[in-house]
């Protein structure tokens, strides 16, 4: 690659008044329109920029697939775009990527193959610039292009014919502008005490991070494993009232769905006690001998659900707590082939005294 070039990553990003349906790329030749559209839209709203290389993948993502560890979408542009900067160095040109018998050249272009809950899509978008001229250019794009680079009719109306997406607006943003309005998405749901979790993970995965999140929740950015090592806290062990452990438990799916979310890998790390089974998925804290009868007892919460299950069999205590919702239903038929029934006397059951999780059927 022609190493005087300065590569500035964009993203075409429209609110649609109709759900999207499974299919969300184009074509070619479907593709190579809409960058022309784009192009001029780019054009009009800054001097310059169409003497650059834009490269356009024919492909919306909701946000959260764009933002991910290293940028993967747009280090796919790159990537596409290499021959082509070998052999004629930075120039104007355009270059779309669309499928090829229905498929993507690159699958970090390919979005999933399922309708889009969101209605807000983005496509990812580059401008390849010289060395020279790059920088200056993106300075500008940073400052003025949220303000002014809305996308006119024709860009729109190439994805309502490919696509038949309805959109009420249509934004162009540099990389910066996403990650910025993703921010106040997550303020506004009130997730924003997790966002530095996701920024860290997306801006910088490959730097080692430690986070102090809501409710006492803890985790650890792992460079070297590329993921995110959460401190994972029985009931047991919180010693505190059962309300303040029902938040830590918010807490902790809150981050871990934010997680899936985003692509991002995720693990726990427990005390000597607790074993992990079903990949990582349930944690299973053993609590000791039991006088009493064989059970099962679940503790919920009106909130939150469930909590753990508390498994008394052959003497011996254990309590169950399932990190993720597949794992939960499956856990729960496990338990009901194995015991016949599950107790369910409504919230949390344990001792007022130590603070511990207890069956619902006494000694």
């Amino acid at each position: 690659m022609d190493t005087q070039a300065h590569d500035i990553r964009l993203a075409a990003a429209l609110e649609i008044s109709n759900p999207a349906g499974p299919l969300r790329t184009l074509n070619r030749s479907q593709a190579e329109d809409l960058a022309a559209a784009l192009a001029a839209d780019l054009a009009r709203t800054l001097p310059g920029a169409d003497e650059v290389m834009l490269v356009l993948a024919g492909a919306l993502f909701e946000p959260a697939q764009l933002l991910r560890p290293g940028l993967p979408a747009w280090s796919a542009l790159l990537d596409l775009a290499r021959p082509s900067l070998r052999e004629q160095g930075v120039q104007p040109q355009l270059l779309a990527i669309g499928t090829h018998q229905g498929r993507m050249p690159d699958q970090r272009l390919a979005p999933p193959s399922r309708p889009a809950p969101s209605q807000f899509l983005v496509i990812p978008l580059m401008l390849i610039s010289t060395a020279e001229h790059g920088p200056g250019l993106e300075a500008a794009l940073e400052r003025d292009l949220f303000e002014r680079g809305s996308i006119d009719p024709p860009a729109r109306a190439l994805l309502h014919q490919a696509l038949g997406l309805d959109s009420v607006h249509g934004q162009l943003l540099t990389a910066t502008d996403l990650l910025a309005l993703q921010h106040v998405q997550m303020d506004a749901a009130g997730l924003g005490a997790f966002w530095p979790v996701v920024e860290h993970a997306v801006l910088a995965p490959e730097e080692d991070q430690q986070f102090e999140l809501a409710a006492g929740l803890t985790a650890a950015w792992q460079a070297d494993k590329a993921g995110l090592v959460i401190d994972f806290v029985t009931f047991d062990s919180f010693q505190r009232p059962p309300g303040e452990y029902v938040l830590w438990q918010r807490a902790f799916r809150t981050l871990t769905a934010l997680m899936e979310t985003h692509g991002l890998e995720w693990q726990v790390d427990c005390g000597p006690d607790v074993r992990l089974e079903a990949a990582g998925r349930l944690a299973i804290h053993s609590a000791g001998s039991w006088p009493g009868p064989d059970s099962v007892t679940e503790h919920t919460d009106p909130d939150a659900g469930l909590i753990a299950w508390t498994v008394a069999a052959g003497g011996a205590l254990a309590h169950w707590y399932p990190l993720d919702g597949g794992t939960a239903r499956a856990r729960r038929e496990l338990l009901e082939q194995r015991h016949g029934s599950i107790e369910r006397p409504g919230g949390v059951q344990f001792c007022p005294q130590t603070l511990r999780l207890l069956p619902g059927t006494d000694p």
